[in-house]
């Protein structure tokens, strides 16, 4: 596989998946910092995690950048295990995918509105964290890849991605149904903004509409995610802290 043209030029394009690196440090560097002022490392309390920023609707209606903060907190080490896993390895493709700021834009951007559509449901009624809103939006970001684009893509790779996301996505939103400490409205709010904003960014591996329309697409992506982010933040029912 890493013989074949495609997988060389991909490389070629991005040889280091530099910005999921740093993501997985940011996330591994906050759970440190939590357990060292004495959150528990398997599993904090619920008014430890709002005082780190938690997603949590009385707070964050008054704090907006809790719906950034909550994405870098993980309730435990098993739950910041899994998400990191899922991120290294969705993150490598998708940055290969569409470059360095594109995906920082569908990992940021996901993060977001996952938290916006929490407010809606479980962060309502209790403090919501994790990662998974963004790693679901860097599936959903894949997903359209894989599914707008698939004729740029070799066969066997999309074939193969397409079940192996489609299993993640299904089995981790069936495990969100069937257990109350899962929160699928920020998998399914993250997932979603992922897929638009993969339609909407261009791809690496699609070499000519990446070199003339990466910038301009970027822009328009970024001034979506704003828009769509204030009309969202309008339509949260207010709720005063306790």
């Amino acid at each position: 596989m890493a013989t074949d043209p495609f997988f060389e030029r991909l490389l070629s394009a991005t040889p280091r998946t530099t910005v999921t690196t740093v993501l997985v440090a940011l996330n591994v560097l906050v759970w440190i910092a939590n357990v060292a002022t004495g959150l528990d490392p398997m599993t904090p309390s619920a008014r430890q995690l709002a005082m780190w920023g938690g997603n949590y609707l009385p707070l964050t209606i008054e704090q907006p950048w809790r719906l950034f903060t909550a994405a870098f907190l993980h309730g435990g080490i098993i739950h910041l295990a899994f998400n990191m896993w899922a991120l290294l390895d969705t993150g490598r493709i998708a940055e290969r995918f569409y470059g360095h700021a594109q995906f920082l834009l569908i990992y940021l951007g996901s993060a977001l509105f996952g938290s916006l559509a929490s407010l809606f449901f479980s962060a309502s009624k209790v403090v919501s964290v994790g990662a998974s809103g963004a790693i679901f939006g860097v599936v959903g970001a894949l997903l359209a890849a894989l599914f707008h684009k698939h004729h740029h893509l070799p066969p066997a790779l999309v074939t193969s991605m397409r079940s192996s996301m489609l299993m993640f996505a299904g089995y981790s939103l069936f495990m969100g149904f069937v257990s109350s400490h899962i929160d699928n409205a920020a998998h399914l709010g993250g997932m979603a903004a992922g897929a638009l904003l993969g339609l909407v960014l261009a791809e690496v591996f699609d070499w000519d509409e990446y070199r003339r329309q990466a910038s301009g697409r970027l822009m328009i992506a970024l001034a979506a995610v704003v828009a769509g982010a204030w009309v969202v933040w309008q339509m949260v029912p207010v709720r005063p802290a306790l």
